[in-house]
């Protein structure tokens, strides 16, 4: 990478009250599932006329990125990234089942040219005048990290000095449903505060929204820097804790250097013995689940990064979130480790670059002569 990347700010909208803010406060608590989105007042963003004839993800994507822009000083993005694995479901279904009742006449064109999955990062392109660049990924549980990726290099290697990244996802009524009956969700209620220890198949599912500012230079307040993105399907070669070390060892770094350890567990009993391993090689970390948190979706992992951001720069994470606390005050090194359904894999690398945190026994090192 020619030049750093940085988080110059971020934004999310989700099961958990973290609109606008920087760290998340205080948990909800839920006893079923889907875990909705909770919708903030978005008339600063979105405008209340037009904001009625758009879909849910529309609306939340639309009023995420705005808000990270705004946060990071109102920049305008040179390129938008968007990663969605359903894109805008509504839309698709009001099309589809009208064309089924009606014997396929009289289709409806406005539902049609709203369902096109690139329909968020286009909102997105209209309400900022961006021209430029502009790229929907569909990977299913890579969708995300597939545009972070694609982001990251857009500023390390190409250039630009803003990109805006982001993941969203709302889930219909008629997708759960189906879902439902394939064993992907819980077949009955469990408190999402609880579904970590469930052994039984099946996790909550869940909907939200989350961008990131990226940057060549650090923004206001402590800078995290994204080190390195890896995304595989199926895993590739060797297992999860073989691949993690392998991206490590790229950055010269053991397991003993990560602070914090992001995962995806769901409450999936079977598919969550992957982060086993993992955990294990890293008992220095201070390990933290976020799928309890905000459900599983395919771009869940917007929502891991946006919280493991959120630790690193503020030196916070809600208890509720923590499965194992290290013995480090100071938080430098933040891995996040994702899978979807054993198939997707995610691996970012973040980096602390300071100031050190108000309780933070030592100075983070490492990038510091980089924000000279």
């Amino acid at each position: 990478m020619k030049r750093p990347v940085y988080i110059r700010e971020a934004s999310a909208i989700g099961p958990q009250p973290v609109f606008d803010t920087d760290r998340l406060e205080r948990v909800e608590a839920y006893t079923g599932h889907p875990l909705r989105s909770i919708v903030p007042a978005l008339r600063r963003y979105v405008d209340p006329v037009r904001g009625r004839r758009m879909e849910k993800v529309a609306r939340i994507g639309l009023g995420a990125a705005l808000n990270a822009l705004d946060r990071a000083g109102g920049a305008l993005p040179e390129a938008i990234i968007v990663g969605t694995g359903l894109g805008c479901m509504e839309s698709t279904e009001r099309f589809f089942v009208p064309l089924l009742h009606n014997n396929e006449d009289v289709p409806n064109p406005t539902a049609f040219i709203q369902s096109t999955h690139n329909n968020v990062a286009g909102q997105i392109a209209l309400a900022t005048n961006c021209t430029g660049y502009n790229f929907t990924y569909l990977h299913r549980g890579i969708s995300f990290t597939s545009a972070l990726l694609d982001g990251w290099m857009q500023v390390g290697l190409e250039g630009r000095g803003t990109v805006l990244v982001g993941g969203a996802e709302s889930i219909t009524p008629d997708y759960y449903t189906v879902q439902r009956r394939s064993g992907i969700w819980k077949q009955h209620d469990v408190p999402n505060l609880e579904v970590l220890k469930a052994t039984d198949g099946g996790a909550l599912c869940g909907e939200g929204a989350a961008f990131f500012v990226l940057g060549d230079g650090p923004g206001p307040g402590p800078a995290v820097r994204v080190v390195d993105v890896d995304i595989s399907f199926r895993g590739g070669p060797g297992s999860l804790r073989d691949r993690v070390h392998a991206f490590l060892d790229r950055h010269g770094l053991s397991a003993d250097a990560i602070d914090l350890l992001m995962i995806g567990r769901n409450g999936d009993g079977p598919q969550d013995t992957a982060y086993a391993p993992v955990e294990t090689d890293l008992p220095l970390a201070t390990h933290a689940a976020f799928k309890h948190l905000c459900g599983e979706f395919h771009t869940a992992n917007a929502f891991g990064l946006w919280l493991l951001w959120s630790g690193l720069r503020t030196g916070h994470l809600p208890g509720e979130a923590v499965l194992h606390r290290g013995a480090r005050s100071n938080m430098r090194w933040g891995l996040l480790v994702d899978h979807f359904q054993r198939k997707d894999h995610s691996l970012v690398l973040l980096e602390r670059c300071g100031p050190e945190h108000p309780d933070a026994q030592a100075l983070p090192s490492g990038c510091a002569d980089q924000l000279r």
